[in-house]
């Protein structure tokens, strides 16, 4: 081997192994290397530190957030009340009556909780516009969108 072969190859080791090194510290430095993954506490802590919130595994949230029996009962209690509790009324719409006057005869007579959030939807909606004069009969568990389709109807 002449001079100029054995420099060609002298530069080509030193490549290899210079490249070499700059991949061993990237796969070593990065913690990427097989073996090291986290255990879940470590894990947890991590994210924590990074702002995340750590919840329980769907299994035991299940089974740490059963109600008491007598919690069980108040809530099966408070369900078949509201589902008992359906108010069927009949509003007379009449000429010129304003949104307001509506959505107050509906949350007197507890069809609606929220009159003002009720004429702000009829608003909205574009629902005022079309109010049709008449007799329509109206339920507590109807949403705002069912109310207003049965008064312009």
């Amino acid at each position: 081997m002449n001079e100029d072969e054995q420099s060609k190859t002298a530069r080509s080791s030193a490549g290899i192994i210079f490249t070499t090194t700059i991949f061993a510290g990237f796969n070593y430095g990065t913690g990427l290397i097989e073996g090291t993954t986290p255990t879940a506490e470590e894990a947890k802590e991590l994210l924590v530190k990074q702002g995340f919130v750590v919840s329980l595994p769907m299994e035991e949230t299940k089974k740490t957030v059963q109600p008491k029996d007598a919690d069980k009962d108040l809530l099966e209690n408070e369900a078949s009340k509201k589902v008992q509790s359906i108010v069927s009324y009949t509003i007379k719409m009449k000429t010129n009556m304003t949104t307001t006057e509506i959505a107050d005869r509906l949350s007197k007579e507890k069809i609606i909780d929220d009159a003002a959030g009720f004429e702000a939807y009829i608003n909205e909606h574009d629902f005022s516009k079309k109010v049709q004069i008449g007799e329509f009969v109206v339920t507590n568990n109807m949403t705002y969108r069912q109310l207003a389709n049965t008064l312009t109807h």
